[in-house]
């Protein structure tokens, strides 16, 4: 069975598994935590959710109604629970928040979660408001691991210490529709994300709105993925990277039709396994993206795939793609991008080895850089580099400061094959390559999204 093949039946027990609830309960601040009522209906509910989860079998739904829910210590889902509350946001929002009494305390805990599930199946959390305070700040709203099946839709997620969702070692998983805030505080000794996961299979993370304003934290922080999708995703942050995976084993992630304010960082220092082994056609696929950071996608990383991201440079001083340090023997494919305002370089190449790169079908505007300014592919020296094909792209510098299109010395034209590509402004074209001063290209028209 092929990877898609794979991913879709698992979704597909995943979804079946969610439509097989029995009896509902309810919660209610005007409840009452008393053994005489069943909560089975809104005038018998109950008034916490710890006393509902101890008394609710699995698989059966629990609604939660509108109001505050203060919680002193994590909440323990069984197997099939379904919680839903009454909305995220608004007057009629069920909150859940760290009490001041909130029995874990910010010591980064693996229970110091508001939701904490772990070797459980097919649990649902929707429609929540998931916060601490500062009286009793938690780590996060919600930790998995070792689970299956777990679906987190539609949670408004603010103010936590560490990581808002931290989901390790588990498959299954969606994450949709969620709103993640300033959720990593702390830097304890690295930064965590807004969103954190590790070794994750089969799931899928997509139009969720994921915001910091503070200067800690990543937005989305992965690694150890199999067959996972990032996408459709909004993700402002302001600073870190907006995606950043560092992990050497990575197969089948998918990050796509995202609008990013900042970098997606997936170096790997060595070369990783092949994927293709374990019949996967890339590591990273990174695509359909629309990025306003001029530090757009960063390197090394084999059998890397980087196309039809729009990129729109708003700062100075970045690279579109840029392989800083370590080694890798490719292949890495950069096609179809659109890339305005692209300020040092295009591509650029820093220490170690990068070897079979390819670079077809880009249309790219270069900015007028100013003393930054480097060649549109730029590297120290042909012995850091092996086996690079540019062809068919357009390469328009500003009229205003040309460029070269690769460095004329230490060995670098000899491992770049560039022809077929046509350059505009371009100091010294190589041969094979078509040279116009106006080819009556513009920017305009509508902007492309994610």
């Amino acid at each position: 069975m092929n990877s898609a093949n794979r991913r879709n039946a698992v979704l597909a027990l995943v979804l079946a598994a969610f439509m097989s609830w029995a009896d509902v309960f309810y919660v209610s601040p005007a409840g009452r935590d008393d053994d005489a009522r069943d909560g089975r209906t809104p005038e018998t509910a109950w008034a916490s959710l710890p006393w509902a989860l101890e008394r609710v079998p699995e698989k059966h739904e629990i609604r939660v109604a509108a109001g505050e829910f203060w919680l002193e210590r994590p909440l323990r889902p069984r197997s099939g629970h379904r919680i839903v509350g009454s909305a995220a946001v608004g007057a009629a929002a069920t909150r859940l928040r760290s009490a001041a009494g909130w029995a874990v305390g910010p010591s980064a805990s693996p229970e110091a979660y508001l939701v904490v599930l772990e070797r459980t199946t097919n649990v649902w959390l929707r429609n929540l408001s998931l916060a601490s305070t500062v009286e009793a700040r938690a780590d996060g709203a919600a930790r998995l691991r070792d689970c299956v099946g777990v679906r987190l839709e539609s949670l408004w997620v603010e103010d936590f210490e560490w990581n808002g969702l931290l989901l390790e070692h588990s498959s299954g998983l969606v994450v949709s529709n969620c709103v993640v805030r300033n959720a990593s505080r702390q830097k304890r000794p690295h930064h965590g994300g807004q969103v954190r996961t590790r070794w994750i299979k089969h799931s899928v993370l997509t139009r969720n709105t994921i915001e910091s304003d503070l200067p800690t934290g990543y937005g989305y922080k992965g690694g150890g993925h199999e067959i996972v999708r990032v996408e459709r995703n909004l993700i402002r942050v302001a600073s870190e990277f907006s995606i950043v995976s560092v992990h050497e084993n990575e197969y089948g992630l998918d990050i796509g039709r995202n609008d990013l304010k900042r970098c997606v960082s997936v170096p790997k220092s060595g070369q990783g396994t092949n994927p293709g082994r374990l019949g996967f056609a890339h590591s990273v696929r990174i695509h359909h993206n629309c990025v306003t950071d001029s530090y757009t996608v960063e390197g090394p990383r084999n059998h890397l795939r980087v196309d039809r991201n729009h990129v729109r440079c708003e700062k100075i001083g970045g690279r579109v793609y840029t392989h800083h340090g370590g080694i890798s023997h490719g292949p890495l494919w950069i096609h179809h991008n659109l890339a305005e305002n692209a300020d040092r370089n295009f591509v650029w190449m820093n220490e170690g080895l990068a070897e079979n790169i390819t670079v077809v079908h880009n249309t790219v505007w270069l900015a007028d850089a100013g003393d930054r300014t480097g060649s549109i592919l730029d590297a120290w020296s042909g012995e850091r580099l092996n086996n690079w094909i540019v062809h068919n792209n357009i390469f328009v510098c500003a009229p205003s400061r040309p460029r070269r299109l690769m460095p004329a010395a230490r060995g670098v034209p000899a491992k770049i094959t560039a022809t077929h590509n046509l350059l505009v402004n371009v100091l010294e074209p190589p041969p094979g390559n078509v040279v116009a001063d106006d080819p009556g290209l513009c920017l305009s028209g509508g902007q492309p999204l994610p």
